[in-house]
């Protein structure tokens, strides 16, 4: 439309006021500004907030852009070049302003666009973020399910181990001292001398001690002490010692010689029975690690408290390991391990276990008091 006018304007002012050519194109003119007065871009631009400078005026003048250029075809076609003048002047003011607020329209559409474009590029930067969150956290779950599985694998294996062992083992003990016993009271039954049958009798009741006590060796082994009788310090004695005895009658003579070192006064009322349970079967755990691989002459327990928690540390004078010890990844050898780690989270603790090949092994656990006893 500026251009169409121009071009009028330019005719006019050139003296082609008769011109049909500059009538057509006033007619041409006056049916652009009709149509873009109907269009939906028209509606649209009414719409566009302009800045201060702007006035808005000028959109309304639209609907008067009809009537001026009528009455201007009017002037030009009645020869009345004052009024055409006056008219063009008028005319030309409007299509100026016209063509301001037009760049002023595409500016704030331009803005528009860049924050458009600044909206969606964050959403994509959202989403991206989002995906990426939501796949890391997948991928760990997955991981963590993986690993439960594996270790509900090897647990189960070991759980299965254990029972061949412990069946052995009443075979190999129980089962044969019950053999031998029976042997003996037959025997008893069948002898008349009372010296011999005495001396039988004695040897029965020897045999009876000494199964009664392999019994209760393997019962203390297999069942957990009952901590509402016996306080957790000295079930850890109580371990230590049988400990001690067990690796003695088992592997050498001089077996592994264990010990509890325990702080005088050092407090575990905050302990219930479980978490006791707990902390006595990594203990127990770990003395079993260092009878079965460690080939150590001695191990300690020791047991320090403070106002933060509690310490309790292992130690051996073992061969130790590394983390590339051969089959150290296996999760059977890894069982014992992660079984302590288990234990120790569950008791909201940590655990930490310190090794060199050669220079034995220190496993430490550390639980922390509860806040709601450390402010009480």
């Amino acid at each position: 439309m500026a251009r169409q006018w121009t071009a009028i304007e330019r005719d006019f002012l050139a003296g082609a006021a008769s011109s049909d050519t500059l009538f057509e194109a006033v007619d041409a003119l006056f049916t652009s500004v009709k149509v873009f007065q109907d269009s939906q871009l028209y509606r649209i631009y009414r719409q566009i907030p302009l800045n201060g400078n702007s006035d808005y005026s000028a959109w309304n003048q639209h609907g008067e852009a009809g009537e001026l250029l009528a009455a201007f075809r009017q002037a030009l076609a009645s020869s009345d070049r004052e009024q055409a003048y006056q008219l063009s002047a008028t005319l030309h003011s409007m299509f100026a302003q016209w063509l301001e607020l037009n760049d002023e329209a595409d500016r704030f559409s331009g803005i528009a666009y860049f924050r458009l474009l600044v909206v969606f590029l964050a959403f994509i930067a959202l989403t991206a973020f989002a995906v990426l969150f939501l796949s890391k956290s997948l991928i760990r779950s997955l991981d963590r399910e993986a690993e439960n599985t594996e270790f509900s694998r090897a647990f189960i294996l070991a759980q299965e181990e254990e029972r061949e062992r412990i069946s052995r083992e009443l075979h190999d003990t129980i089962a044969q001292d019950l053999r031998c016993l029976s042997l003996g009271m037959e025997k008893i039954s069948r002898t008349s001398n009372s010296e011999e049958r005495e001396k039988l009798c004695n040897e029965a009741a020897a045999s009876q001690s000494a199964l009664i006590h392999r019994v209760r060796d393997i019962c203390d082994f297999l069942v957990p002490p009952d901590f509402r009788f016996q306080g957790l310090t000295d079930a850890i004695r109580r371990l230590c010692l049988d400990f001690g005895k067990r690796t003695r009658s088992e592997a050498s003579s001089a077996g592994i010689d264990c010990r509890a070192e325990i702080m005088e006064g050092v407090k575990t009322d905050f302990l219930n029975r479980e978490m006791q349970l707990q902390i006595f079967r990594i203990i127990q755990e770990a003395l079993t690690n260092i009878e079965k691989h460690a080939r150590a002459t001695e191990a300690i327990v020791m047991m320090r408290g403070s106002d933060k928690g509690l310490y309790i540390g292992i130690s051996d004078d073992g061969i130790g390991f590394t983390s590339s010890t051969p089959g150290l990844d296996t999760p059977h050898k890894q069982l014992g391990i992660r079984s302590m780690e288990k234990r120790a989270a569950l008791l909201g603790g940590s655990l930490a276990i310190k090794s060199e090949k050669g220079e034995g092994t220190f496993v430490c656990l550390e639980l922390p008091i509860p806040k709601t006893l450390e402010t009480g």
